[in-house]
């Protein structure tokens, strides 16, 4: 009886915390279809810097107005909303022909020296993007890449954690299965291509996915490495869009923040065996 209502109040906590989660969402949704002088009068203590001030959890008068001009009168919006997929599709598929190959050898190749890497690895995706910033502006620099999103995509696409993901998913593959293989070819990239990849798919999904999820709000390496506003991504350009309109930064939070969302439902099993691989 106690381990039932244990596992109850363990499962209302939890729903909770997943409630308290996405209500910034819920605000944003909110702020999208409350008009700009309702917001405006509501927030008067944080545009004043005096007073009191309560956000609407339902607009006394909804309207789709920042919605329309977002979506009609704005072009300067997809302008920055593409720079963004761009960004972060070439940085992702840059990350799978690198990592997956990579993970690969780290698997196969058993060895002092490979133990000795791939703890190096280990060491550096533990590395906070703050300790690397001055050795990759540097050589960004020397390569002639400032000011363009080879310098984003570059050091991104050497990332350590995609290997990290998929060299579990390759060790977690019985090794009969690559000796039978082996019985009917002797080709080392038709291991890798026709059982190896196949085998590792969930894991290659996962390390697409968390990539997609975290350089879909890159921040740092766009501001020290993007002068030129025409580059920015979205994450960059929202202080410019502010102007003193809730409204139309809600919605222009909002439009961003859906496929991000849409992308780990989507994903949402990929994701699970990917944190599981960590763990095991």
């Amino acid at each position: 009886m106690a381990r039932s209502v244990l596992k109850k109040l363990c499962s209302c906590f939890a729903i909770l915390l997943c409630a308290l989660s996405c209500f910034p969402a819920f605000l944003l949704l909110v702020g999208s279809i409350t008009g700009n002088r309702e917001l405006a009068v509501s927030l008067t203590g944080v545009f004043r810097e005096q007073g009191t001030s309560c956000f609407p959890l339902l607009p006394a008068f909804p309207t789709l107005q920042g919605w329309l001009e977002m979506l009609l009168d704005t072009p300067e919006f997809y302008a920055v909303f593409f720079q963004s997929v761009k960004l972060t599709a070439s940085i992702v598929a840059g990350q799978l022909l690198v990592s997956v190959p990579a993970a690969w050898g780290f698997s196969r190749w058993h060895g002092k020296a490979s133990s000795l890497l791939f703890y190096l690895y280990t060491i550096l995706m533990l590395l906070p993007f703050q300790v690397t910033m001055l050795p990759n502006y540097i050589v960004i620099d020397r390569f002639g890449l400032m000011d363009s999103h080879g310098a984003v995509v570059l050091p991104a696409v050497f990332s350590t954690f995609p290997v990290f993901l998929v060299y579990r998913y390759f060790l977690g593959i019985p090794e009969e299965i690559f000796e039978a293989y082996s019985l009917d070819s002797s080709s080392r990239f038709g291991l890798f291509w026709h059982m190896g990849v196949p085998l590792a798919l969930p894991g290659i999904k996962a390390a697409a996915l968390l990539g997609i999820i975290e350089y879909w709000n890159l921040l740092e390496q766009p501001m020290l490495f993007l002068k030129t506003p025409s580059l920015w991504p979205f994450s960059i350009c929202l202080p410019e869009v502010w102007e003193g309109n809730v409204q139309y930064v809600s919605v222009f939070s909002f439009f961003v923040l859906v496929p991000a969302c849409l992308i780990t439902a989507a994903g949402r099993k990929e994701l699970q065996k990917g944190i599981g691989t960590i763990v095991r």
